[in-house]
């Protein structure tokens, strides 16, 4: 899986952009503030039709435009395929091959990608909200199961909000429309339950051994399902009804599930490093590259976005050497010093100036 091919139309800073990439290895070279993460959030954007920097579509759209505009070509192992996104005021449009999909569900999946940024490094320690969207985005591009679940959990859900709210406000006694609409809550959890333990099953033995390859040590690496259901949720609903009533929510299920890493038996959040973090952080990446190749046959792109500087030169080392010809790698940086580009092959290097690229011609052979 390789893009050849991206077009961009008012998407932030750029009025227009069109890039040939080709090349294994894609190094976007720039000071900070003049477009470097945009070309990347742009394909984060094209594979899953929304940015991981904003909540807010509208975002993206450069200031005074009508809409933002991503294009692509890209290399699957069935052949080249045409993608196309445009996100507007009024919604999203989807192409693939240039035939606009119904549901975005249908389109999200077709392009793989793993994006490495700076934030990334709070996976650990930062909240749980974050855990639980690393969750559903990168089970639900390979899964297209579990995304149809999670788009009818967050609908149920929204439901038995809105009837505890009104509950709360009227002091209804409708429990029997609760314990209705709770079922069909467990009906929907249940396999994304399922799917989010085997994700983390296969997800934690591949970074078991990134995290032994780029740390030099023989550590114990896990990644352990933290739900908030046990093995009887409609009793634990049940239980807690009340509650849920007073509240105006409800307090427990996938939505308030989490996940920990352990590090030799010990929460790495509170006992790990900053080093020990980032080389978690790091190895559950590279994992999901295997996961990936496992499960669609085919390696996903890797963005990374001015992550190469917070690495050590020998994690470093690491990192560039597993990227091979078969992982097409985009690399943004603000000085090229920070790469060692002897690990690179067939690399090429676009300087990134106030919303314009411009190929350099330093090449890699």
């Amino acid at each position: 899986m390789k893009l050849k091919q991206l077009q961009l139309a008012t998407f932030r800073n750029y009025d227009t952009l069109d890039l040939d990439l080709h090349d294994n290895t894609i190094i976007f070279l720039g000071n900070n503030a003049q477009g470097k993460t945009s070309i990347l959030e742009s394909i984060y954007v094209l594979a899953f039709t929304k940015s991981h920097k904003t909540y807010k579509d509208t975002d993206i759209i450069q200031n005074g435009a009508e809409f933002a505009k991503i294009n692509a070509v890209i290399d699957l192992k069935d052949g080249d395929k045409e993608m196309g996104i445009i996100i507007s005021k009024l919604g999203k449009k989807a192409k693939y091959n240039r035939v606009e999909l119904d549901r975005l569900s249908e389109y999200i999946g077709r392009l793989n990608v793993v994006m490495f940024a700076p934030e990334d490094l709070d996976l650990i320690k930062g909240n749980p909200k974050e855990r639980r969207k690393f969750l559903d985005i990168e089970i639900g591009q390979v899964d297209k199961e579990y995304l149809y679940h999670l788009q009818q959990y967050k609908k149920v859900l929204k439901q038995r909000n809105d009837l505890l709210k009104t509950m709360q406000k009227h002091k209804d006694d409708n429990y029997l429309l609760l314990d209705v609409i709770t079922d069909q809550l467990i009906d929907y959890q249940t396999p994304l339950i399922r799917m989010r333990k085997a994700f983390l099953k296969d997800v934690s033995q591949y970074a078991q051994r990134h995290y032994q390859a780029l740390s030099g040590r023989d550590d114990d690496l896990a990644i352990a399902y933290a739900p908030s259901l046990t093995n009887n949720p409609k009793q634990e609903y049940t239980t807690k009804y009340q509650y849920d009533v007073i509240t105006g929510t409800t307090n427990q299920g996938i939505h308030r599930d989490d996940i920990e890493f352990i590090l030799n038996d010990q929460p790495l959040k509170t006992y790990g490093s900053q080093g020990e973090q980032r080389t978690a952080v790091l190895a559950v990446k590279l994992a999901l590259i295997d996961f990936i190749k496992e499960r669609r046959g085919e390696y996903p792109i890797l963005l990374l976005d001015d992550v190469l500087s917070e690495l050590d030169v020998s994690r470093q080392n690491n990192l560039l050497e597993y990227i091979n010809d078969d992982i097409q790698t985009l690399i943004t940086t603000t000085d090229i010093t920070d790469i060692n580009l002897d690990k690179l092959n067939h690399y090429r290097i676009y300087e990134v100036i106030n919303g314009h690229a411009k190929e350099s011609e330093s090449h890699g052979a």
